[in-house]
């Protein structure tokens, strides 16, 4: 039984945030196992988490090194497949993430201030995600 793409996303949007079950890691693996068929592995989110923690997580993590970033087009231009990972940066290192929802041209993701958003890339960057990093299944 397939699922309906648009009801599933029309549903989430607006869902609150919650540390230790829809921070934005679990929200991502929630999308990609629901839409995608992917499992990506649970990372237990500490009790006062720092920004810190997030970025060494965000970078140490094994689950990184099964996929591959892809290349940006022209002007920026987003070229990566539907489903892929979106690692976003205020500066130069990774604190957050989303997936890109090519048909829709937009990322979803989840973080402590909005809840559950469906975004494009134009208002991530105006809300100070300055780098953006889409990546792909190897």
């Amino acid at each position: 039984m397939s699922i309906d793409r648009s009801s599933f996303l029309s549903a989430l949007i607006g869902e609150p945030w919650a540390w230790q079950s829809r921070n934005c890691w679990d929200f991502a693996c929630h999308v990609q196992r629901e839409l995608f068929s992917r499992e990506l592995p649970r990372v237990a989110v500490p009790v006062g988490f720092s920004e810190r923690w997030v970025l060494e997580e965000i970078a140490g993590h094994p689950e990184r090194a099964l996929w591959r970033e892809a290349p940006q087009g022209p002007g920026g231009l987003v070229t990566a497949a539907d489903g892929a990972l979106v690692l976003m940066a205020r500066l130069r290192f990774p604190a957050h993430i989303g997936v890109w929802m090519q048909p829709e041209a937009r990322v979803i993701h989840c973080d402590g201030k909005t809840g559950v958003a469906f975004e494009t890339v134009l208002a991530l960057r105006q809300m100070g995600w300055k780098k953006l990093s889409f990546f792909e299944p190897r």
